[in-house]
């Protein structure tokens, strides 16, 4: 589906040439004369881009602009601004009324296609999972980006020799409260693994010179720096790289002389939204951890463990593992707890016995609550001996401490009994009936294990065959 660009411009000569510019692109194009028109336009068709004229007959485009950030039907679309007028003191109020960018007339129509690419790109890369946040709003995930803070990492990249494009000597001004270092293009590349990640590369007009725009795809490339946003300065030789820089992933773009405050503003609505993109993203995994994860123990749920039993057993498959083990984990007589001292003591005695089990576990061990009282761990590239000694230390585990519950011991052992099954060598099911057909082994070994006595290891028989 074409995207959808609504230009605002009181003049239809301008309007016209807009539009055919944007059509000859392939944009679906609105268009309005005035601001009322423009903000019914809005809120009806609701644009995926806007271009607004900063002199309206009925307002000015500042007014439609603060207006537009301030209705939550517009407050992501993007916008730019544009002016006959080369007002320092405009620019600077566009951009701080949450404008993406002020350009000047007449229009450099390759720039600006370059950026209505880079703001159409950017907005539907992070508004599906906006959208998705949105509706948990309870949770925190709602938050409007002009409320998150940036706490922000910022790399100059420049060449190290010299400061001829006066980057490093403005960075105290542009970047006063953040961290900054300054790097060469070839230390940010071969940053380790692991190393804290940028909010912000800064790409110094020397680095372009001598690295071209291909630097830009360097960065991305890279896993330290493949989340950072890029914003490229060019020199005035450099001004036609503006929308090749934009195209190859650039989030802003500025030109020699700096115009400090000019830059801040810019840099500033860039670190601004990536912070609440970040706390979106964080608050989206621990969405779908929780999803994955049982609420009272914290262990993993059966959904997630579904999951790695298949991948388990296409490794059984393939020859990447040569054989795991399944237990089957099931506490003795626990009703009589509940009973006894109410089910909160009895959740209270469930989180404790997973924090006993976890612990007792390798780190490749998988321990999930199946249901109730049980429990399953699987146990990848684990011999039967081995898997026998885990399941014993297990129960030991279990029944060497008591469990108090409020400051008391609540005076009744917890005790366990375990059922193990066994795959060794290729699966023999379709991977999908791996995980039942050994939880149907081990459940049948935890029966023996139940009517034995209790408090014991059964390994199913197909194991010992």
């Amino acid at each position: 589906m074409s995207r959808r660009i609504l230009v605002v411009d009181d003049l239809s000569i301008n309007r016209a040439i807009l539009r055919a510019t944007l059509r000859a692109a392939c944009y679906d194009c609105l268009t309005a004369d005035h601001g009322q028109k423009a903000l019914d336009l809005a809120r009806e068709c609701r644009p995926d881009l806007i271009l607004l004229d900063y002199c309206l007959p009925d307002m000015t485009g500042l007014e439609l602009c603060r207006i537009l950030r301030a209705d939550p039907a517009s407050c992501d679309t993007p916008i730019v601004l544009f002016s006959a007028r080369a007002d320092r003191a405009q620019r600077l109020q566009a951009l701080g009324a949450g404008a993406d960018d002020f350009l000047q007339k007449p229009l450099d129509t390759g720039f600006l296609l370059g950026r209505i690419r880079s703001l159409l790109r950017i907005n539907r890369t992070h508004s599906p999972p906006f959208a998705l946040c949105a509706l948990s709003g309870p949770s925190g995930m709602a938050e409007q980006p002009a409320t998150a803070a940036p706490v922000a990492r910022v790399d100059m990249i420049c060449e190290p020799e010299s400061d001829a494009d006066g980057l490093i000597a403005a960075a105290p001004r542009l970047f006063d409260a953040m961290i900054c270092r300054t790097l060469s293009l070839s230390d940010s590349l071969l940053q380790p693994e692991g190393t804290p990640a940028p909010d912000l590369l800064v790409v110094s007009p020397a680095v372009l010179a001598r690295n071209g725009v291909q630097a830009l795809a360097d960065l991305q490339s890279r896993s330290v720096t493949r989340q950072s946003e890029i914003c490229v300065v060019l020199s005035h030789a450099q001004q036609s790289l503006g929308a090749m820089a934009l195209d190859l992933g650039a989030r802003e773009v500025l030109r020699l002389p700096l115009d400090i405050e000019d830059a801040r503003l810019r840099l500033l609505a860039i670190l601004k939204r990536k912070a609440w993109r970040d706390a979106q993203a964080r608050a989206m995994e621990d969405q779908l951890d929780m999803a994955l994860r049982d609420p009272l123990t914290g262990l993993n749920n059966r959904r997630y463990l579904s999951g790695e039993i298949l991948r388990v057993a296409q490794d059984l498959q393939r020859g990447a593992l040569t054989g795991c083990a399944l237990l089957l984990v099931d506490l003795d007589h626990f009703k009589a707890v509940n009973d006894r001292y109410g089910h909160n003591t009895g959740d209270d005695v469930l989180i404790e016995v997973a924090q006993r089990m976890r612990a007792s576990l390798r780190a490749s061990d998988i321990i999930a609550r199946y249901g109730g009282e049980e429990f399953v761990i699987l146990l990848p590239q684990t011999p039967l001996g081995e898997a026998r000694s885990i399941a014993q230390r297990l129960c030991n585990t279990l029944d060497q401490a008591p469990y108090r519950v409020g400051g008391r011991d609540i005076g009744q052992r917890i005790t366990a009994s375990v059922g193990i099954a066994m795959q060794s060598g290729p699966v023999d099911t379709a991977p999908d009936g791996f995980g039942r057909m050994m939880i149907d082994q081990a459940d049948k070994a935890l029966q023996s294990a139940k009517t034995g006595g209790r408090n014991r290891v059964v390994i199913a028989q197909a194991a010992l065959a």
